[in-house]
């Protein structure tokens, strides 16, 4: 056998050395050959049967068959190297570079001058970005080379393997500088001119520069690249779901943080993410809570706990002061609104829904001129349909603060409802009715408060009613629609008071027998 004729080549040993020698050779390669008739008796299949399936298989592209059978193959006959060549080359299809470099290390440690599976294996760790082993290969093959063919080979994929090395040694001094975009250069070259196995390690690197670079949707997009070669990857969970936490969304972070904590429970990185993670939701959770109850007060108070569990989480921070900026506005508190609002844009100056909320905060305070300018500073970082009717209602509230103003008649926000509207019409009808006037006012006392009276109810015509008040809010003129007296001097038609008086209340007076109307929807 070629095992005994080896042994035949090799110096003179000892005789009764060679002779056991021989002995276990000779035992070795009979019960090899027992176990064979065995199987055969029992009509299993041999492993040359098995090999030829295995090559069958490849052919016709069943390339998980072909792998199987190989494993059976090398349980029969473990010293044959060809079979874990057989099978790296079948591993190598089946997109499993690492298995396939594991069975020509087995192929190589069986026969070390094996140069077929030594540059087989150069190949394969230079797809999988180890560079530098891949040299090692290369340089061993070509000292090994008996051909001047395999020697050129061996010659072009050692400077393959150099420009590998030397880009990855360029990406991480760029990392070293702080230089992450020099570094993703580099990794791209790598990741496209030698490791085309697209490598998990190297993926990860790339993942990292995009994170460090804010770049959190790159960041997604690599991790999870690398997380379909190894699901359980901790490195990848980690920081894939840091790259969702910073983009606030939470539900995603989590289940990579719980994934990776289901495997090893006390991983630094994703049990510090977690422990955050919850208290924000908690907190936030509650705000959210207290304002679908009505209780804006304690939403806000709830929301900015939620804010200041993080300090380096912008885009959550945001999201919590805009919720602030909206029960600012349902408690009427514009301070509180326009300087939430305030915060966020000087995070991100074009944030532009933090525009429209200062704008609607500036309104409300009456800051005419201010709300004009901030609108037409959200109509330039997003002219649409939102911006554009943001801007008119601003235009026209500063329009209208030149002029009569409804609300400010009445004493109410633009932003009142209707039942705040009914309430300051009533204080103003007890206040301002012509019969409260006393008898022995002066006629400049006595057309003001006339005039005051008229003012009040065409406000409360206007504002009373829904389609009036939008067409008003829009800048339309609306006076013709409000009745301002004209003949008949007094509230909205409604209730009519023979002598100018309440019923069961104040006596007539001032107005003699006119006779005023009231109207309280």
């Amino acid at each position: 056998s070629r095992c005994v004729l080896a042994v035949q080549r090799r110096a003179p040993l000892p005789r009764v050395f060679s002779t056991m020698l021989l002995w276990l050779l000779v035992a070795a390669s009979t019960g090899r050959a027992l176990a064979a008739a065995e199987r055969k008796a029992k009509g299993e299949e041999s492993a040359g049967q098995l090999r030829s399936k295995a090559d069958e298989a490849l052919v016709t592209g069943k390339t998980d068959e072909a792998i199987s059978l190989l494993a059976k193959v090398i349980a029969l006959e473990p010293d044959n190297e060809r079979n874990y060549f057989k099978r790296a080359r079948a591993l190598q299809r089946a997109k499993q570079p690492l298995r396939a470099i594991d069975d020509l290390g087995a192929a190589l440690r069986l026969k070390p001058d094996y140069d077929a599976a030594r540059t087989a294996r150069a190949r394969a760790l230079l797809s999988v970005g180890s560079c530098a082993e891949a040299a090692d290969d290369y340089r061993a093959g070509i000292a090994g080379a008996t051909k001047d063919s395999a020697r050129a080979d061996a010659t072009k994929g050692l400077s393959l393997a150099d420009g590998c090395v030397a880009a990855l040694a360029a990406a991480s001094k760029a990392r070293a500088r702080g230089d992450r975009r020099l570094e993703l250069e580099h990794l791209a070259e790598v990741l496209e001119k030698y490791a085309d196995a697209q490598p998990a390690p190297l993926l990860l690197r790339r993942a990292r520069a995009h994170f460090d670079r804010g770049d959190f949707y790159e960041a997604i997009a690599e991790s999870g690249k690398a997380l379909k070669q190894a699901p359980d990857d901790l490195e990848a969970l980690e920081l894939r779901g840091a790259a969702y936490y910073r983009l606030a969304d939470h539900a995603m972070a989590k289940t990579h943080w719980q994934q990776a904590l289901r495997s090893d429970p006390e991983h630094p990185g994703c049990k510090a993410g977690y422990k955050t993670l919850r208290s924000l939701t908690k907190k936030d959770a509650a705000g959210d809570k207290a304002a679908a109850a009505g209780d804006h007060a304690a939403a806000v108070d709830h929301w900015a706990a939620a804010a200041d569990v993080d300090a380096t989480h912008g885009v959550f921070r945001g999201q919590a002061r805009m919720k602030m900026a909206s029960s600012y506005l349902e408690l009427k508190d514009y301070a509180g609104a326009a300087k939430t609002c305030e915060a966020v844009l000087a995070d991100d100056g074009g944030h532009v829904d933090a525009l429209l909320k200062l704008t609607e905060a500036q309104i409300g305070a009456e800051q005419f001129d201010l709300a004009s300018r901030t609108a037409a500073r959200a109509r330039e970082v997003a002219d649409d349909d939102r911006t554009r009717r943001n801007q008119q209602r601003a235009e026209t509230a500063l329009k209208q603060s030149k002029e009569i103003n409804y609300y400010k008649v009445l004493g109410v926000a633009r932003d009142a409802n209707s039942k705040e509207i009914k309430k300051a019409y009533r204080g103003f009808a007890l206040e301002y009715h012509p019969d409260k006037i006393p008898p022995d006012a002066s006629d400049e006392e006595r057309e003001r408060l006339t005039t005051k009276f008229q003012e009040v109810a065409a406000a409360y015509e206007i504002l009373s009613d829904d389609e009036t008040r939008a067409k008003y809010d829009a800048g339309e003129d609306v006076s013709g629609q409000a009745n301002q007296g004209g003949g008949q001097q007094g509230f909205p038609g409604g209730f009519p008071f023979p002598g100018g008086g309440f019923p069961g209340g104040f006596p007539g007076g001032g107005g003699g027998g006119q006779r005023f109307h009231f109207q309280f929807r």
